[in-house]
């Protein structure tokens, strides 16, 4: 008991220095925990900004592609309604017997092959309608054609990565 009596001035003064060095060291620890989370939120909110701007960029790519899809699909549609329409119009004349195909085409035949050998040039009226038929024949071919080119872009597009 005497040893402390003799020595609690210098007692005092590290009990003191100790409890000094543990709110320096408790403020410090708290100001770098602190310095850590603001930044750790400005991560955070610069995540959660990227993650936003990412999924409305898909959003207005996705809108893109539908609007593009739609649109062919309603070109295929005019261009599928138009080969319709002709096909039930060559029907209609093929019924009311406007339209002879097998004579008119043969008459166009037989008058090119004659015709390179008198080479008049000149084709009578079934065969001037042969020609035409044939001609509309190659105009439905290329709307097949075209109805194919179409559905292959339709293809490309949906396949087309997102940009």
């Amino acid at each position: 008991m005497i040893y402390l009596l003799r020595y609690w001035p210098h007692a005092l003064i590290v009990v003191c220095l100790a409890a000094i060095a543990w709110v320096i060291a408790h403020a410090a620890y708290n100001w770098g925990y602190d310095t850590a989370n603001v930044r750790a939120e400005k991560v955070i909110g610069d995540f959660a900004k990227a993650e936003a701007e990412a999924q409305e960029n898909a959003r207005a790519v996705e809108q893109r592609r539908v609007e593009d899809l739609a649109a062919l699909d309603a070109k295929y549609q005019r261009e599928l309604d138009d080969a319709k329409a002709r096909a039930e119009s060559v029907a209609a004349d093929l019924r009311a017997g406007n339209r002879s195909l097998r004579r008119e085409i043969a008459a166009y035949a037989t008058e090119r092959l004659s015709g390179h050998a008198t080479s008049t040039g000149e084709l009578s009226e079934a065969a001037q309608r042969g020609a035409a038929l044939v001609g509309e024949a190659i105009g439905i071919g290329r709307e097949c054609d075209a109805t194919q080119r179409a559905l292959i872009e339709a293809y490309e597009a949906q396949r087309r990565p997102a940009l």
